[in-house]
């Protein structure tokens, strides 16, 4: 009867220790795959793995992240975005995908659902302004080799929008005095 009894837990601790461990494992992982999720840096490096950049260029790309980090956090806090709120904010567009409503009315509807203020999608809108510059800074530290195996959704960042000239500025306030049209006369 003893062997029967020890027969039994042996087989019952030899069934449960891979269990305990896959679950062990799978703790691990999760914490090792949320390393850099939400660094600036960390995300652009994961999608220019197949690019090919040098030691330096991580470096500077690392670097230039820490700075857009504590940009776009402080950006966030000055606004009191929580990291609750954009959680909520794509759970509710994740319901209203199928929604009747389209493009800015959509999103607004989302924004009044989650509870975000104008102040509030005005700093997500300045904060993702800062996410694409330095997207823009770092493929622009790329040569061009390196640009050739950008990723597509990446391409956008090598290409110069249209009808501006490389300094930035067109016929706004840094033109001459002598193109400006005159303001159209009051009705």
């Amino acid at each position: 009867m003893n062997l029967k009894a020890f027969a039994v837990l042996t087989l019952a601790a030899v069934i449960s220790i891979p269990a305990f461990a896959a679950d062990d494992e799978k703790q691990k992982k999760k914490k090792k795959g949320n390393r850099g999720q939400n660094s600036a840096a960390g995300q652009l490096l994961k999608q220019l793995e197949d690019v090919g950049l040098t030691d330096d260029q991580v470096a500077k790309v690392k670097e230039l992240g820490k700075e857009v980090a504590a940009k776009i956090k402080k950006i966030k806090d000055d606004a009191g975005i929580t990291n609750e709120l954009p959680k909520k904010r794509q759970e509710i567009a994740k319901a209203m995908k199928d929604s009747e409503k389209k493009g800015m009315e959509l999103a607004k509807a989302i924004n009044k659902e989650a509870g975000f203020t104008e102040a509030h999608a005005k700093a997500l809108q300045v904060a993702n302004e800062v996410r694409m510059e330095f997207h823009k800074a770092v493929v622009g530290m790329l040569d061009d080799g390196q640009k050739a195996k950008l990723p597509e959704r990446m391409q956008r960042f090598t290409k110069q929008k249209k009808g501006k000239k490389p300094g930035g500025k067109g016929k706004g306030k840094g033109a001459d005095a002598e193109n400006k049209k005159p303001a159209p006369a009051a009705k």
